[in-house]
């Protein structure tokens, strides 16, 4: 059953000398993003944090698109699925299947008119079927919170094309709220100043990419919304707090994420991999065939290692 686009879901309201823009809410139906699949990996000497995370049509029309991202951690892992809005990244329903400590669960999100229907099933025994089937161990409806009649709700993941689309606009800030499992987050984006980045990604069917990068960066900074449900359980591939993504000037590419892990402190995840939806030859080449000289590889420079992120709880 999918979900109904709601009727506050029409503009997110963004941040622009008190004027509503049009940076994440079109009036159009937009465009993909330039990647279809991304890849980010980050390793430590304990365990291995890695998320792929790709976005698809839902339709012809594109007026919908699927976002499906895996991520795991040492023994955890999670996978999720979510139905969106293309014209504002509204969530219309999600699925998260999540296995850890030898537990399995299911979620299924349904973001209806007035509220969200929230499902949770275990296998208790009938692991070998499908997780929709599974025996259901709980079903409640969360009330939206009164923030939502001015902002569109989404999950954390399409926080990143939602990202990549505000960073190729102009505007200097945006909001958006997240739900996450019962609680929900105000999301605050803004432009900060790009560093250089030491890149090491490899073009699913092309080339491989090393070199200095220099870099636009947006923050998110995130805030909850009206009374917490649970203990806090905001994250965006395992980092939490100020979360910083750093996309490549000359191509967009979203390259590192920085923010901060449980237990580990400061840390980042970078991108490992890329599968493009056109033939970007990594020289920077433009439209018109000639060559974007920013995107020229610069030879690497040694960093020292950080520890990785760990993904989302999956007990939760």
């Amino acid at each position: 059953m999918t979900g109904r686009l709601r009727p506050h879901h029409v503009l997110v309201c963004l941040l622009l000398g008190g004027h509503i823009g049009g940076v994440l809410a079109k009036t159009r139906v937009p465009d993909l993003p330039r990647w279809q699949v991304l890849e980010f990996e980050q390793r430590a000497f304990w365990a291995t944090a890695a998320s792929r995370v790709e976005l698809t049509p839902a339709g012809p029309e594109q007026s919908r698109w699927l976002l499906h991202a895996d991520s795991s951690v040492a023994d955890n892992s999670e996978q999720i699925t979510l139905l969106l809005a293309a014209r504002n990244g509204a969530v219309l329903q999600r699925e998260r299947l999540s296995h850890g400590n030898e537990e399995q669960r299911y979620k299924l999100y349904d973001y209806r008119t007035d509220s969200i229907l929230r499902e949770r099933r275990e296998p208790r025994g009938q692991a070998a079927a499908p997780p929709r089937e599974w025996p259901l161990s709980s079903r409640r409806e969360i009330d939206y919170p009164e923030a939502a009649h001015a902002t569109a709700i989404t999950a954390d993941y399409a926080l990143l094309p939602l990202a990549d689309r505000f960073n190729a606009g102009d505007a200097q800030s945006a909001e958006i709220l997240v739900h996450t499992d019962l609680n929900f987050y105000r999301v605050r984006m803004s432009r900060g100043h790009g560093i250089t980045v030491d890149a090491d990604f490899q073009i699913i069917g092309g080339e491989h990419v090393a070199g200095q990068r220099a870099t636009q960066s947006v923050t998110l900074q995130v805030t909850p919304v009206g009374t917490q449900q649970d203990e806090p359980d905001f994250s965006l591939l395992g980092l939490y707090g100020r979360i910083t993504i750093l996309f490549d000037e000359a191509t967009g590419l979203p390259l590192q994420l920085r923010g901060t892990a449980p237990r580990l402190g400061a840390a980042h995840i970078n991108l490992r991999a890329v599968q493009m939806r056109d033939d970007l030859t990594w020289g920077g080449r433009l439209q018109d065939g000639s060559i974007d000289q920013r995107a020229t590889p610069q030879p690497a420079t040694p960093q020292p290692a950080t520890p990785q992120p760990a993904t989302p709880d999956p007990a939760r």
